[in-house]
């Protein structure tokens, strides 16, 4: 897969610290076997150490959860800043930024699928949290409307001049994105394919319909070419990096 287009496999271990050895560790297991099914002794054994060096660094298995869900959001910064324009600078349109944030962040939701998976019993479990997952989602849709504001403004992004109505199809299209994963896997027969390429299969074809549902919703919005051009772009790359 592309470098954007993250997939579940275990990141590296080469040069990893422990405690970064650990979160490694967790969120393979979690994506595998879910959250309520993995101990922190479990933890310990796949990253390879003893449960006492574990708790060490982590007194349970909320704190690994937390660390998992900051990686998330490190991993998404580089993604969403990277289409924000520079303070100093007037915004524009840019087709490409858009399409590298929808592909992006569908790809860390595949690569941390736990999180999608589990989300509301994890926000109600901890509000700790709870109260850093909001603080992220309304920083992302705030961004997500700034970018598509130039749209607006050159008339490519039709229908939106109310400030609600940006506001409910970002809203509308987070929600989407987010719960993308676990909503096409509900639709699967196959409860947990086997194989990691089925696996990996089953997860690019989420992302995919993910990021398609996304661009469908803002089609009666779209201008025809922008539309037409940000399906090109999101198949091209999908189809470029399916297992």
């Amino acid at each position: 897969m592309s470098k954007r287009i993250a997939d579940a496999a275990r990141p590296a271990r080469a040069g990893r610290t422990t405690k970064d050895r650990i979160v490694d560790a967790a969120i393979a297991l979690f994506n595998e076997s879910g959250i309520s099914a993995v101990t922190t002794n479990h933890v310990a054994e796949e990253a390879g150490l003893s449960p006492g060096n574990l708790y060490y660094h982590y007194a349970n298995k909320e704190e690994i959860i937390r660390e998992a869900f900051e990686r998330v959001n490190a991993e998404a910064d580089a993604i969403w800043g990277s289409g924000m324009p520079e303070p100093a600078t007037v915004p524009k349109v840019d087709v490409g930024a858009f399409h590298r944030m929808l592909v992006g962040n569908l790809g860390l939701f595949a690569k941390y699928a736990f999180i999608a998976r589990e989300l509301p019993a994890l926000l109600r479990a901890d509000l700790v949290l709870r109260a850093r997952y909001v603080e992220v989602a309304q920083r992302r849709t705030t961004q997500l409307e700034d970018l598509l504001r130039p749209f607006i403004a050159a008339g490519l992004l039709r229908d939106l001049d109310d400030a609600e109505d940006l506001h409910a199809l970002v809203e509308t299209a987070w929600v989407l994105g987010l719960f993308c994963i676990p909503y096409a896997e509900t639709l699967d027969p196959t409860v947990q394919p086997r194989s990691a390429r089925a696996r990996a299969e089953r997860l690019h074809q989420a992302i995919e319909r993910g990021a398609l549902l996304v661009l469908h919703l803002l089609r009666p919005h779209l201008d025809p070419f922008a539309y037409a051009a940000l399906v090109v772009l999101v198949r091209t790359e999908l189809h470029g990096s399916a297992p």
